[in-house]
Parts: C-alpha cells; structure tokens; sequence
C-alpha cells in the first residue's frame, strides 16, 4: 500500500510521535509511507523514510494555497490510505479532496475525547461536515470512540490503541539501564489547561509540609508555561520545582522517576503512561479518555476520580511510602500488560488490516470483521 501520515507539525507531541513510529512500522512491513506534516514546526522528530515538510504559516484562516499545496502532493503520491491524525490535520486533508484529482481513502485519528473541545453549536456543525467527509475513523480508546460516537455518524470506526517499541526504548535509557528511582515526581506532557500543570504545582506544594525533600520536574512546554513559571516563584518552589522543556530522549529523566503523575482533565490514551509502565514506573493518573482501560487501580497503577486532588495527594504519599516489594507487584503487572497487548509492531498490524478492509471495500470483496 502507499500510505501517507499527516501530522499538524513536526513536534514531538503525542499525535506525531505515534503516527511517525506507526509510519516505522509500516515501512518495515513493506509498504511505501511517507510523513507530512502541514505547519511549521520546532523539529525534533526523525522518520527514516519520505517525511515532506509542507512548512505552511496556520495563520488561522481558511488558507486555500496551502490545501492546494497539500493537493499537488497527494496527485504526486497517489496514495491509496491517507490518515489524518488529530488537529488541524483533518481540514487540510477535507480540503485537499477536492483540489486533489486523486481518489483515496481517507481515516482520521481520533487521540482524545472529541466532545470536550466542541464549544458551540457552530462548532459543531462546521465538525460534523467535516467528519462526514471520512471514510474511516480510528480511535485510541474504547472510551474515545464512544465519545466520538456522539457526535458523529462514521461509515466505519474501530479503536486501536497507541504502542511502544521496547527495544527503542531501551536503547535511550541511560548507560547501565534504568537506574535507582530518584526522588522526584514527574509531570510529562503539553503546559496546557487540559493537562492541568497548575493543578499539579497545587498538588505538590500541599506534599511538602511532611516530604521537604520531594522534587517535582514538570517536561514539557505550553502556553501555559509563563504562569505556571510566575506561580512556582510567588511561591517561593524555585529550589524544588524544575521545568525541563520538550527533549528528544525523555527517559532519562522519566525512568528514575519515583512516580509519573499525569492529572489531566482531558485525555485519549497517552504514550507516556504506558513507556511509564514499560520502565516500571508507578503511574498515579485521573479517570478521564481511555487512561482507566490501562491504569487498573492498584493493580497496574493508582486510577483516581477525575478532580479528586485529595485522593491524587494520598495516591502519591501510598506510592512514596509503599515498601519496595509491595511497588514491584504493581509496576511489573503494568510492564507485563504493556508488552502483551501496546507494543508498536503489533498495533502496525491492526492498521495495517484496517487499511486493507478498507481497499476491500472499495473492491467490493467480502467485508472484513473489523469493519462488519
């Protein structure tokens, strides 16, 4: 198949970082890929096949030279799959139907909870036009496609999670392996409000009263990264709390964590839960998307009520002052359930059938189960 991978930007963000591993993969089992990303962006992010930088401003409107620019790429290619993965991917794809005059299937990756960045009926409408434009959706989570589910009518949808490629990950482990866990909790992802970073700093500041030694490193950059800057000195935590902005290898500092805490308010499945859980990090996390299908409570790591800061607080202190062999139950349940069923390899595969229901449809060969 030749297949194309569009991402917003090359930023190592969530969305982009799977969908260029997926594209790895897909390469491997011997289909031609390429990566595009559409906006320009910091970089950071290596794919070792044809990854086209469309480096197009996103100034906000309806930017009729870039789908245009996108169009000529896709008639170049002539892509049989086309899967737009989150953001802004999917108007420029929308768009690039009908300025490109190459017919292709078009799949749209939906990474989060859909309904929650839906503010009016505007909105809604303009994403409903949008969505009908798809012929195929995949989401990351049971939990996002039942969200997805109301607000959409998709010809076809499947979940299929994210992955993590182990032996990737040990190769950027520091030198000697994972190391003894530091004293430190670690926030990793966007400084944005859905993430919830003020929060956090809220949660670790009540810890320090009986934990004067505990650190927090926060790895990650955002809009809202100034405030929470100007909240951590108001507060007198310059000594305590680190901001460590976005790295190309982040297990260093992410395996010798003593917990990952992730207390977001919005959430598909995030990638750095289940790396967290490879390296045998405890994981504290709030309820939301699809993060309770993977966090078991107490049993591969502590699930909180969405918004519960007293429960997260305690989870942290149970974690902190767990005895080692009661962690290691916890932490080695969590890496096991991650190599079974979240390695890359095998959910390149699970697209890779997606994809060709898809083509057998078109074929009008018998429907595949996934798609039935």
């Amino acid at each position: 198949m030749r297949i194309i991978q569009l991402i917003t930007r090359p930023q190592r963000r969530g969305a982009e970082i799977f969908a260029v591993q997926l594209a790895e993969q897909l390469l491997t089992l011997g289909h031609e890929v390429y990566v595009i990303s559409i906006l320009k962006g910091p970089g950071n992010l290596y794919f070792s096949g044809n990854f086209i930088h469309l480096d197009l401003p996103g100034n906000g409107k309806l930017d009729i030279a870039g789908f245009r620019t996108l169009a000529t790429k896709i008639n170049e290619i002539q892509p049989e799959i086309i899967q737009a993965n989150a953001a802004d991917t999917l108007l420029y794809a929308v768009a690039a139907k009908y300025f490109s005059n190459w017919d292709f299937r078009l799949i749209y990756r939906n990474a989060n909870q859909i309904s929650s960045f839906i503010r009016n009926k505007a909105q809604l409408i303009f994403n409903q036009l949008l969505h009908r434009q798809l012929h195929a959706v995949v989401s990351v989570s049971e939990k996002s496609k039942q969200d997805y589910l109301t607000l959409f009518r998709p010809k076809h949808i499947l979940a299929i999670p994210i992955g993590i490629d182990p032996q990737e990950i040990e190769l950027k482990l520091p030198v000697g392996g994972k190391g003894e866990m530091q004293n430190y909790i670690l926030f990793v992802g966007s400084l944005v409000p859905e993430k919830d970073p003020l929060g956090m700093l809220d949660i670790f500041r009540d810890l320090l009263p009986t934990h004067p030694d505990l650190k927090l490193k926060f790895l990650g950059s955002g809009p809202l990264e100034e405030k929470l800057n100007s909240k951590i000195n108001l507060e007198g935590l310059e000594e305590t709390v680190e901001i460590i902005p976005n790295q190309t290898n982040i297990f260093p500092v992410l395996s010798q964590a003593k917990v990952l805490c992730m207390p977001s308010k919005i959430e598909g499945l995030p990638g750095v839960i289940l790396e967290a859980m490879y390296c045998q990090v405890p994981v504290i996390a709030y309820n939301v998307g699809g993060i309770g299908e993977v966090v078991k409570n107490k049993e591969t790591g502590w699930l909180v009520e969405a918004g519960d800061s007293l429960v997260f607080k305690e989870s942290i202190l149970e974690v902190i002052n767990s005895p080692a062999s009661e962690l290691e139950k916890i932490t080695s349940a969590a890496q096991s359930l991650v190599l079974k069923n979240y390695q890359i390899n095998q959910i390149a595969k699970e697209f890779e059938r997606f994809y060709h229901s898809l083509i057998c449809l078109d074929s009008h060969r018998e429907l595949p189960d996934a798609l039935a």
